[in-house]
């Protein structure tokens, strides 16, 4: 076979892909292609590869009325959170001179093991903690910011609330950004 007829359903799908990200397709398109995928949007996240996982995310961060039309709600980042929340805490007037603060994260990450995970962050301005959660919660799961300890979760205990002021005092020892990982416990 041609190697070029080989290569047509990705370099199709390729570029199709790429207008989804840039917001180029209908959105009735959109949902049609992804609604098996929204259907059951967690559980089918899980079992793709990262690249996969972010492009999805970012394409439905472009079309979130179909994502909510099925209950899946798709926040920012969470490093991008997590950066907002130490500049928060920071600079408190920063808030004030900015429009949309990030105070809620997602994102799919997979494990030291290779385990995926979907993990969660949030923060309300003024309060004394903040928190991580996940899903599914299956695992026993350190979360390791910057290379230092910061919470464990665990299917007992799936949200963790962490005091701002420890949470603020690791994130400013992140001199080269946010580096997250996840350290599956036995």
């Amino acid at each position: 076979m041609n190697p070029v007829f080989e290569r047509f359903p990705d370099v199709l799908f390729s570029s199709f892909r790429k207008q989804m990200l840039r917001g180029k397709v209908p959105a009735d398109t959109v949902q049609r292609i992804f609604e098996p995928l929204l259907s059951n949007f967690y559980e089918i996240m899980l079992q793709l590869p990262p690249g996969l996982q972010v492009d999805f995310e970012n394409i439905f961060r472009r079309y979130p009325d179909i994502a909510e039309g099925f209950g899946v709600r798709i926040k920012p980042s969470v490093i991008e959170s997590l950066y907002c929340f130490a500049r928060y805490r920071l600079e408190p007037d920063w808030g004030e001179h900015s429009t949309g603060i990030v105070k809620e994260g997602q994102g799919f990450f997979t494990t030291d093991r290779g385990s995926p995970v979907y993990i969660e962050f949030f923060y309300v301005e003024g309060e004394d903690f903040a928190s991580f959660a996940y899903k599914p919660p299956r695992l026993d799961i350190e979360i390791h910011l910057c290379g230092m300890y910061t919470t464990t979760l665990t299917p007992a205990r799936p949200s963790q609330r962490i005091p701002a002021e420890s949470l603020f005092r690791i994130l400013m020892q992140c001199v080269q950004g946010i580096e997250i990982q996840f350290i599956e416990l036995a």
